[in-house]
């Protein structure tokens, strides 16, 4: 049941921000909105409350919430919690638009396959087995490796639903990482194979899943965040400090916040550690993501200490380090110091 309180800020929130970050186009007539698309759509404030009316719909009403259920095809969580602003909407842009024809007229869109039941009903199947194998008797090495070599504890590789499956025919055997959205929707399953042949990738991801947004974990508007690449680091990083850091996991350097997300990053996260792979990728992302993001700096692993979290775990404190990161954030010419978090 959603909290009277929640429901209440929904209603109060900036209608017509929001509907912009969804990539909806509007037009401003003095106090009023209209939509490009429909000019017969208006949006008008009424004792601090937005609400729209559509005249050539029978002068049609609503506020906010209705906005998103009648025409955005979202239920009654998703539009709360968006307009609220507990949900980071990074999804949400392409995903409505392509529900309705109401704002884009055209033909109607397959959903992509992760959207559909059956991609729903067989991933879960899968990460249903591979935590069988893992937590199972021939899981032992995978396990180890997750603990020792990736710093995760066993409540964690649990909690996170991480699995493996072994060699079967001709498929190797490889780990499995489940990635969420803000909702708890699953967007995909990521791979990391044990054994790979030279020119093959060892990172992959299960045939019809998302590539396109990143994984979050424990962010939340006005909290610190951390932009990582990896998702396993990304789960380190939330078992040491979800308390005070959310974390978004890119997966790869080659995806691309769009609009919404950079304007919700931008107006609801505070601070942004940067924290992307040593190596030249990772930093030719740093400085684009900086350049887009004003409230984001770059804070990498020290090289000397490993390339990202998972490779530093054993030799500095991750926590102190980013505790150190958000201290300097505020301070121009940031240098990291010379041994940040190291154990002693």
């Amino acid at each position: 049941m959603i909290p009277t309180q929640q429901i209440q800020m929904a209603k109060r929130a900036d209608l017509p921000r929001i509907l912009k970050g969804l990539g909806i186009e509007l037009v401003c007539c003095g106090k009023h909105y209209h939509l490009s698309a429909h000019d017969s759509l208006k949006l008008f404030l009424q004792d601090g409350i937005w609400l729209y009316k559509w005249w050539s719909r029978n002068g049609e009403v609503g506020d906010g919430i209705q906005y998103l259920q009648r025409h955005c095809g979202m239920g009654l969580p998703e539009a709360v919690a968006i307009l609220s602003e507990s949900a980071i909407v990074q999804n949400s842009a392409s995903q409505h638009l392509n529900r309705q024809n109401l704002h884009r007229p055209g033909p109607i869109k397959k959903p992509e396959k992760w959207r559909t039941k059956k991609w729903q009903r067989d991933a879960e199947k899968l990460i249903r087995v591979g935590r069988s194998y893992l937590l199972g008797p021939n899981g032992k090495e995978r396990i180890a490796y997750l603990v020792h070599q990736r710093g995760l504890n066993l409540d964690t590789i649990r909690q996170r639903r991480l699995g493996w499956l072994p060699e079967k025919r001709h498929m190797p055997s490889k780990l499995l990482i489940p990635c969420y959205d803000s909702q708890g929707h699953l967007i995909r399953i990521r791979f990391r194979m044990d054994t790979f042949n030279a020119g093959q990738q060892r990172y992959r991801i299960s045939k019809g899943s998302n590539p396109h947004s990143p994984y979050p974990i424990a962010v939340a508007a006005a909290k610190p965040l951390m932009i990582l690449e990896s998702e396993l680091d990304a789960i380190l990083i939330a078992q040491q400090a979800a308390a005070h850091i959310g974390v978004l996991a890119m997966g790869t350097t080659a995806m691309k916040f769009n609009p919404a997300m950079i304007r919700y990053l931008s107006e609801n996260i505070p601070i942004i550690l940067v924290s992307l792979d040593n190596d030249q990728s990772g930093k030719e992302k740093t400085s684009r993501l900086i350049s887009e993001l004003p409230n984001a700096i770059d804070w990498p692993v020290p090289e000397k200490y490993g390339k990202d979290p998972g490779e530093a775990f054993k030799r500095i404190n991750l926590k102190h380090w980013i505790e150190i990161g958000l201290k300097s954030h505020s301070t121009q010419g940031i240098k990291h110091s010379s041994n940040p978090g190291k154990r002693r």
